[in-house]
């Protein structure tokens, strides 16, 4: 499995993409947490897009379902392969979708959490993970929003139901730290990206004296010859 960075990054999908569809009767919520090829600006920093191939290789073994990225709550659900589940997860051309089962019997906040979907106070999902270390390409790094595209996802470690879903909202309400980290990954690929830059411009410059250095010696040679 690849092995992914120690930063956790969350991310929202747009609510006007895939609604959270829900079951109230029976504790169920369907939606689409992760979406493919959706460029979203993140903060007024980059713009960012989940390659439809990101998950490919990705560890989907255990994703637990949260409220806002709340690690110390109790999951309200959870997918864990090879063993029992209460939320189901599918990859399709569109995204990640789940399928999550609540209990709306035992649990208060499962119960308001799907009162506040059916209602509608609650629309977005999001997703946190890790990308691998070459899990990202940068563009346009000379303009003032470049691009970012996540290509592989490392690890999926939870979905949540958020209050406010759409880039770049719900980056900031999830984690206040979380837009430092984006500064610092768009400072890192500039700074990158440039020195990238100087070293070809050195490497063309010691090709160019090495071949100004190789006309001198043949016209020199050839000099010599004519003495003789």
């Amino acid at each position: 499995m690849p092995q992914t960075n120690q930063l956790i990054i969350r991310r929202s999908a747009p609510n006007v993409t895939q609604p959270v569809n829900i079951k109230p009767l029976e504790g169920i919520i369907d939606g689409y947490p992760i979406v493919f090829d959706a460029m979203t600006p993140i903060g007024n920093y980059f713009y960012e897009i989940i390659d439809r191939h990101a998950l490919d290789e990705a560890d989907l073994s255990d994703i637990k379902f949260l409220v806002n990225h709340l690690d110390q709550m109790l999951p309200l659900a959870r997918h864990r392969r090879g063993k029992r589940s209460t939320m189901d997860i599918e990859i399709d051309d569109h995204g990640m979708a789940i399928s999550a089962k609540l209990d709306i019997e035992n649990n208060h906040t499962s119960k308001a959490v799907c009162s506040a979907v059916e209602r509608g106070d609650i629309e977005d999902m999001s997703f946190a993970f890790g990308i691998t270390v070459t899990g990202e390409e940068w563009s346009d790094l000379d303009k003032e929003m470049p691009l970012r595209r996540i290509t592989k996802i490392g690890k999926v470690f939870e979905v949540s139901a958020v209050n406010d879903g759409a880039y770049p909202q719900t980056s900031i309400s999830a984690r206040s730290a979380s837009l430092d980290n984006e500064k610092s990954a768009l400072d890192n690929a500039r700074a990158t990206a440039l020195e990238n830059e100087k070293r070809a411009e050195n490497e063309k410059r010691q090709a160019a004296l090495l071949l100004e250095k190789q006309k001198f010696k043949f016209i020199m040679e050839e000099k010599r010859k004519c003495q003789n």
